[in-house]
């Protein structure tokens, strides 16, 4: 349970991912005997509405630092369990009102402005990446700034969009091989 409804988001240059605080009540686990004693808390609405799904996050926990997944429960936000290193690292037991620090989502990359360019052309791919994930986002980005050269990287460019119009959501799953032959036939 959430004891202060104020969940506050720190990052003052915008330069990194922002950092959650608040204060929420540790409760014991439903089904302790099978979580070995763990201790749940639930993170407020306010923070869960910034994250997708079940996340990994860093963070502290009466500042004891923890790594640990974020999921999504039933209210609507997300839950984190809390094993007994990070309550004993907390010093903190079910009941007891803990203070925690969390690593937000790094920020949203900026969109190159040729890619930019090529999906305000072609609105299916638009459309699908505006439906990606950040990191989907992300590995598209990484593949087309890794071209070495300007023509490799207008090359990948326009396969980013012909392969995101056909519905391939991620660079990995390009099947390269089809690609080629089709764009061989094309010559």
């Amino acid at each position: 349970m959430v004891k202060s409804n104020k969940a506050m988001r720190n990052n003052k240059d915008r330069a990194g991912p922002s950092v959650f605080r608040f204060e929420a009540q540790l409760v014991r686990h439903p089904k302790p005997a099978q979580q070995g004693g763990w201790g749940l808390v639930n993170v407020p609405k306010s923070i869960g509405k910034q994250l997708r799904g079940m996340t990994t996050v860093e963070g502290t926990i009466n500042g004891h630092p923890f790594r640990a997944a974020l999921e999504p429960n039933s209210s609507g936000s997300h839950s984190l369990r809390v094993n007994q290193a990070m309550r004993r690292g907390a010093s903190a037991d079910p009941g007891d009102k803990v203070q925690f620090a969390i690593l937000g989502p790094e920020p949203e990359p900026k969109l190159p402005a040729d890619l930019r360019v090529a999906l305000s052309t072609a609105r299916e791919a638009k459309t699908l990446w505006g439906d990606l994930t950040r990191l989907g986002r992300l590995d598209w980005m990484r593949w087309i700034n890794s071209a070495k050269t300007p023509e490799t990287r207008a090359r990948r460019v326009r396969r980013t969009v012909e392969q995101l119009s056909s519905g391939k959501r991620r660079p990995c799953c390009v099947n390269f091989y089809e690609f080629m032959l089709h764009r061989v036939g094309e010559q």
